[in-house]
C-alpha cells in the first residue's frame, strides 16, 4: 500500500519551484533591458556618427559688418558633410578670430544640420593716414579696412607701421591711449603721433601739444591732464604724471 507524500514536503517543493521560477522571470527582464539597453545605444552612435541625418549641411554666419560673410566662411573652414558631433566649435572660433577686425566668435552646432557662427566685430577707433588711404584701425589696435576717404568722428593717429613687432605694438598702445583720453581732451585733439611706444604726442586744435608718453599709468594721466590745460601753456609734458611739467 503506497504512502501519502507528506503535506510538509509538497508545501517546500512548490515554494522552491515557485522562487525559482520567479529568479527566471527576473533574469529575462535584465536580459531584455540589457538588450535595449544596447539596441539604443547602437542605434544613438550609428545616427549621431554614420547617419546622413546628423551632419553639417550649411553655415550661417551672422552679426557681421565689415568682414564679408564669404571671407568668415572661408576661414571657418567648417567640414561640410562630417557628423556634427565631429565638428570642432572651438577651433572654428580660433580661426574666425584670426580676422583682424573680430572680437569674439561663438560657433554652434543645430541639430537641423546648420553651423552657425555669430561674430562680435572690435569698434573702429582711429585711422593711419597711408599713402593717400586710411587704414582703419579696431578698439583692439588692428588694422582692417582700408579707405579712400577719412570716415566721421574717427581720431587721426600719426605712425610708420609695417609687419614688425614695434608697429603691432604702436597701434596697440595708440588705442589704449585713445580710450583712457577724457572727453575733455579728446574733443580738442586734432591728432595723436609716435614713433615709439614712449613719445606719444597729442595735439590739440589751438596748437597746445600734450606729452602723453606711453600706455603705463595711463588713467592718473587722464586725471592729471583735465586739470593742467587750466595752466596756460603751449606744451604739457604728463609722460610722468606725478611730475607733470609746462612751458
Amino acid at each position: 500500500m503506497a504512502r501519502n507524500q507528506p503535506t510538509g514536503v509538497r508545501d517546500v517543493t512548490s515554494t522552491i519551484r515557485a522562487r525559482h521560477l520567479k529568479q527566471l522571470r527576473i533574469r529575462m527582464i535584465r536580459i531584455i533591458i540589457l538588450a535595449t539597453v544596447v539596441l539604443l545605444i547602437g542605434a544613438t552612435v550609428w545616427v549621431v556618427w554614420f547617419s546622413p541625418l546628423l551632419i553639417a549641411r550649411s553655415v550661417v554666419v551672422s552679426g557681421n559688418a565689415h568682414a564679408s560673410t564669404a571671407e568668415i566662411i572661408e576661414t571657418a573652414e567648417v567640414p561640410i558633410g562630417t557628423p556634427l558631433v565631429a565638428v570642432d566649435t572651438q577651433l572654428i572660433e580660433e580661426r574666425v578670430m584670426t580676422i583682424p577686425v573680430m572680437a569674439e566668435v561663438v560657433v554652434r552646432r543645430e541639430i537641423t544640420g546648420v553651423v552657425k557662427i555669430v561674430v562680435t566685430e572690435a569698434k573702429a577707433a582711429y585711422i593711419i593716414p597711408i599713402s593717400g588711404l586710411y587704414l582703419v584701425v579696431s578698439d583692439q589696435g588692428k588694422g582692417f579696412d582700408m579707405v579712400p576717404e577719412p570716415p566721421e568722428g574717427l581720431p587721426t593717429v600719426n605712425m610708420v607701421i609695417d609687419d614688425s613687432e614695434a608697429s603691432v605694438r604702436l597701434m596697440v598702445d595708440a588705442a589704449a591711449i585713445l580710450q583712457a583720453l577724457p572727453e575733455s581732451v579728446r574733443s580738442l585733439m586734432t591728432l595723436l603721433g609716435a614713433q615709439t611706444p614712449d613719445t606719444f604726442l597729442i595735439s590739440l586744435n589751438d596748437g597746445r601739444q600734450i606729452l602723453w608718453g606711453s600706455t603705463e599709468d595711463s588713467e592718473l594721466k587722464a586725471t592729471v591732464i583735465e586739470g593742467l590745460l587750466n595752466v596756460p601753456a603751449s606744451y604739457y609734458d604728463i609722460s610722468s604724471p606725478s611730475h607733470p611739467a609746462t612751458r
